[in-house]
């Protein structure tokens, strides 16, 4: 027994140290990067709306308030504004969590569930240049959710491949936005911005724009729209997940501690003499004796 506290005393020193020093080294790592194991960080193609300045905008206060600040000087719609600057915010690709900001979740997807490290909390996905469609959505809709708007997820489902987007409701009826795939917004405009059902209604225009891509790809992805509930978090199990599990990846260390204390004491105690350990003192309770006066 005591040989096997031993050897499990040492794997607990080995453990807390270990996952000391990964909770250091998300500490002073540069969040703007992912050190993601097999996974290559994306590139901007220099095709898409892009502006490197806005990274600036790293969290929902910061990109609120700049919103806040151009929606004062225009007269367009604030859905509209802000879906402008997620254009130029963000280019495409995943952003993941890696070992510089949430390593828990990075080795359970790697080990379960694929995917379990896509980021989904706005703040973080705000770390990155880069998200892909369902991530600039969600930005996006939580920004709008914040100024009071209702917003509702589009979930796609090609054949090929799937896409997300979302709409928001506004002037008495519902917009669609696409801020990865950037549809042409001048089309969209022409027909005051309409929903993903309007553009169903009518191929044409759906086809106008997304000139950019083949009418192939068009009507596999576009053509199978699903709507989800009004003001939903689109991913609510992951939220919870991944809050979970970054909370985990900077106290982990703290619960190896706690354990190697508790371990270490046990093994002290295994190796006192029985003598030692057995040993009681006993206890004495004094008792007064009435004093008997004689007869």
């Amino acid at each position: 027994m005591k040989k096997l506290f031993f050897i499990l005393q040492g794997s607990l020193f080995v453990a807390f140290n270990f996952f000391l020093l990964l909770t250091f080294y998300q500490a002073v790592t540069d969040r703007a990067v992912t050190p993601g194991v097999g996974y290559n960080t994306p590139v901007y193609n220099s095709i898409e709306e892009f502006d490197p300045s806005l990274s600036r905008l790293n969290s929902i206060e910061k990109l609120g308030n700049y919103t806040d600040s151009v929606a004062a000087k225009s007269t367009k719609a604030y859905p509209e504004i802000a879906a402008s600057i997620i254009r130029k915010r963000f280019y495409h690709g995943y952003s993941l969590y890696g070992f510089n900001e949430n390593y828990m979740a990075m080795v359970l997807s790697k080990v379960t569930v694929q995917g379990l490290n896509a980021i989904v909390i706005p703040d973080d996905i705000l770390k990155y240049p880069f998200a892909a469609c369902s991530q600039q959505s969600i930005v996006l809709m939580d920004l709008l959710q914040s100024r009071g708007y209702v917003t509702r997820s589009v979930g796609f489902s090609g054949k090929e491949t799937g896409h997300f987007c979302f709409e928001t409701y506004y002037n008495h009826s519902w917009h669609y936005f696409d801020t990865d795939k950037e549809p042409d917004e001048k089309v969209l405009a022409a027909y005051n911005r309409p929903s993903i059902a309007f553009l169903n209604q009518n191929p044409d225009i759906l086809l106008k724009a997304y000139s950019r891509y083949s009418e192939d790809y068009v009507f596999d992805v576009f053509t199978t729209y699903k709507y989800g509930s009004v003001n939903a978090f689109p991913a609510p199990k992951a939220i919870i997940f991944q809050k979970i599990s970054k909370f985990l990846s900077y106290t982990m260390w703290f619960y190896f501690l706690l354990a190697f204390i508790v371990v270490r004491r046990k093994y002290k105690r295994l190796g006192m003499p029985k003598l030692v350990r057995s040993q009681r003192r006993p206890f004495i309770i004094k008792r007064s004796v009435p004093a008997y006066s004689a007869a």
